[in-house]
């Protein structure tokens, strides 16, 4: 199934708890856990997967780097594993091509992973919360050269716009077909213009009703590439977007590539025959998993 990407009137989700300590979901190459961290940031416990690499049970003495991965709009940390994405990683573990690394999947909601204006606060539930809380329950690095985010499409945008915020936490952030508006979405000229329409709609979900320029801009990666260009150097930054991307994403991200060669930031950017969303990332695993292992491992 596409990723189905925007907020559609009318449409209903269905919640998926999972309780705490759910048990571990074996697999050859490692297992994952679903369970919850408390989050004091939104009040509340909140779902997370944490894949483990095969070697995790084995070696009791040894510590990993870890992957703070994002999910999509509509999505959850389940998808991680249902959408293929940890077989592909598996696979190419098994081939020798990348190493082994945890991964963290929180859940983030629709909330583009903000500080949201409706006084929501998923960034420091990410920042305060989650990292702090994967490593002191598992045996990671707990370092910055130890720490990469990364993220598809919604997990996209806020892996770039946690990374150009707090460069300090992480090694290097990685971004698949990132929701990047490349303006502030204006209400569409046109009933027919549906792209446009979907578009304005998230503006309104995420930067106010209607979009405030000055929260987009502090909330933009394109924005943040200019103004936090000095400390952002230090990252290692990898981003792909397809050129056929059906949300118009693919010009955001170009932009945030032109953005950051203004400004002297290294980068690498890949724009790629693809549309967007699981898929996409499917049809890209070994270039996107050997780009995580290179900020690792360069």
């Amino acid at each position: 199934m596409a990723l189905l990407f925007f907020a559609i009137p009318g449409l209903t989700l269905a919640s998926r708890s999972v309780a705490p300590g759910d048990s571990p979901k074996e697999s050859t190459g490692g297992r994952i856990i679903y369970t919850t961290f408390k989050s004091a940031s939104l009040g509340k416990e909140v779902n997370c997967a944490i894949s483990l690499p095969e070697s995790y049970d084995k070696d009791p003495a040894r510590h990993y780097p870890v992957v703070f991965f994002l999910h999509g709009l509509f999505n959850n940390e389940r998808d991680w594993e249902e959408r293929g994405i940890q077989r592909k990683l598996v696979d190419l573990r098994a081939a020798g091509k990348v190493g082994e690394y945890i991964v963290a999947i929180p859940y983030g909601a629709n909330s583009f992973y903000l500080n949201g204006k409706d006084g929501t606060r998923y960034e420091d539930a990410i920042v305060k919360d989650f990292i702090p809380y994967v490593d002191h329950t598992y045996r990671t690095l707990g370092n910055q050269p130890g720490r990469v985010i990364e993220g598809i499409s919604m997990g996209g945008y806020g892996a770039l716009v946690i990374a150009f915020k707090y460069p300090h936490l992480f090694s290097g952030v990685v971004a698949h077909c990132a929701a990047l508006f490349d303006e502030l979405p204006k209400p569409p000229a046109s009933a027919s213009d549906m792209r446009g329409k979907y578009r304005y709609e998230i503006a309104t979900t995420i930067y106010g009703n209607p979009p405030d320029q000055k929260f987009f801009e502090e909330n933009s990666p394109l924005y943040l590439a200019k103004t936090n260009a000095a400390k952002i150097k230090g990252l290692k930054i990898y981003f792909d977007v397809g050129s056929e991307d059906r949300y118009g994403f693919d010009t955001g991200n170009k932009q945030l590539h032109e953005a950051l060669t203004a400004a002297g930031v290294k980068h690498d950017f890949t724009l790629t025959a693809g549309n967007h969303g699981w898929s996409y990332l499917l049809g890209r695993s070994e270039e996107d998993f050997t780009a995580v292992w290179k900020i690792f491992k360069p």
